[in-house]
């Protein structure tokens, strides 16, 4: 965990946030209006079904506490606030204390979002196709299974091999691929299974995974 410079805050418009509100033992995903720097920030009020409504609204009185969480490249920013006023017109809003301090976790020092994406990956002269089965913006596991009959020529790889990875969720078009390099090998009888450690990202590959990220948000402690 570290503790990031206020002056790095940093939650636009449209940013995906998660809330714990003091008095509801559930998370409540929202999404941030904006914030003026020292002074507050501002949510939409919680999507909630109708028979937990008017509970939510009763918690959002001044001065109760929460936690609010969003997630900013890569990393998942988290600080403590307390309700400065709710508001339901125009539009159902909450205006929370700015923050006094902020704290982060990076995805790339925690545990991956699991996934089970169909990729192909060029490893050690040989053309794998598999699955991508946890992700983070600094790598991911890739899983293949090998030919029944050739479990014993499995490819050479080794630590700190390149390896060039394809996968539909990274936005890439049929004939690029993302470069990364091998950080550790489990060869278990058929199964080969390659942690890959990503290079420098381009730009749509950085986006998308991004995206998917974010919408993971909700599930990250």
């Amino acid at each position: 965990m570290s503790v990031p410079d206020l002056n790095h805050f940093h939650c636009p418009p449209g940013a995906k946030v998660i809330l714990e509100l003091s008095g509801l033992p559930d998370k409540l995903a929202t999404v941030c209006v904006g914030h003026v720097r020292g002074r507050f920030v501002v949510t939409q009020a919680p999507a909630v079904p109708d028979t937990g409504r008017e509970a939510l609204y009763q918690l959002l009185y001044p001065d109760n506490t929460a936690i609010v969480r969003y997630l900013h490249e890569g990393t998942v920013v988290g600080f403590s606030t307390q309700v400065i006023r709710f508001i339901q017109i125009p539009f159902p809003l909450v205006f929370f204390t700015f923050p006094k301090k902020l704290e982060s976790h990076d995805l790339r020092r925690h545990p991956r979002v699991a996934c089970c994406l169909p990729g192909q990956a060029c490893v050690a002269g040989a053309d794998l196709a598999g699955m991508v089965l946890d992700l983070s913006h600094s790598g991911c596991l890739f899983s293949a299974a090998l030919p029944e009959t050739t479990p014993t020529k499995a490819p050479a790889v080794a630590i700190d091999d390149d390896v060039l990875l394809r996968c539909g969720l990274f936005g890439q078009s049929p004939d690029t691929a993302l470069a990364g390099v091998v950080k550790r090998v489990s060869l278990s009888g058929r199964r080969l299974e390659l942690g890959l450690k990503f290079r420098k990202l381009p730009e749509p590959a950085k986006q998308a995974i991004g995206s998917y990220l974010d919408q993971a948000l909700s599930v990250l402690s």
